[in-house]
């Protein structure tokens, strides 16, 4: 059984990893349609995923991995749909990175807008951070119209930063300053349709 909801968007919930999600994230990790968005990388092996699932849940507040579930799955039959979560946490320059991915057969519904318009208000509300960064590999256009839709600029590009598939390929890199976010509404507003 799930655990309780750490977030609630709009059509979605985050809540904590836990092992029952193993599964789920055994069957996304080596995806073809999944993978080369993080970069490419060794195949995951059954004992790294279960490494990932027991890192996820440990206390440490410089990340925070959370489960993407269609909204109102808060029984025993949850559909899983992707992972949203924090990392690079700099409390000195107030700054965080964020990164989401969506099970294939889920791609397209507006989960990982969502998903990402609720990460960004909980760095900015809950955690009082002044940055929210991003970054996205070149190929990658479904998450680029996610940040641009969420309220993200681009910042920059740094060439041939990843190896997938049997090439170079960049990364571009996108911010959100708190006092440019006007919420989630504002977001859709400016950004467009999901």
């Amino acid at each position: 059984m799930p655990g309780p909801v750490f977030l609630r968007g709009d059509g979605v919930t985050l809540r904590p990893v836990e092992e029952s999600d193993y599964e789920f994230f055994r069957r996304h990790a080596n995806h073809p349609d999944v993978r080369p968005g993080f970069g490419g990388g060794a195949p995951a092996t059954a004992d790294d995923i279960a490494d990932r699932i027991e890192a996820m849940q440990d206390d440490d507040d410089s990340e925070t991995f959370l489960v993407c579930a269609a909204d109102g799955d808060d029984s025993a039959s949850v559909q899983r749909v992707g992972e949203a979560f924090c990392f690079d946490l700099y409390e000195q320059r107030g700054s965080v990175e964020i990164g989401y991915w969506i099970a294939p057969d889920h791609q397209g519904n507006g989960y990982a807008t969502a998903a990402a318009e609720r990460l960004v208000e909980y760095c900015f509300a809950e955690r009082r951070l002044h940055k929210v960064d991003a970054r996205v590999l070149a190929f990658n256009d479904g998450s680029r119209r996610v940040l641009e839709k969420v309220g993200f600029e681009s910042e920059g590009r740094r060439r041939d930063e990843y190896y997938v598939d049997g090439e170079y390929v960049d990364a571009e890199l996108y911010g959100l300053v708190a006092d440019e976010w006007g919420g989630p509404d504002a977001a859709r507003v400016d950004g467009g349709d999901r």
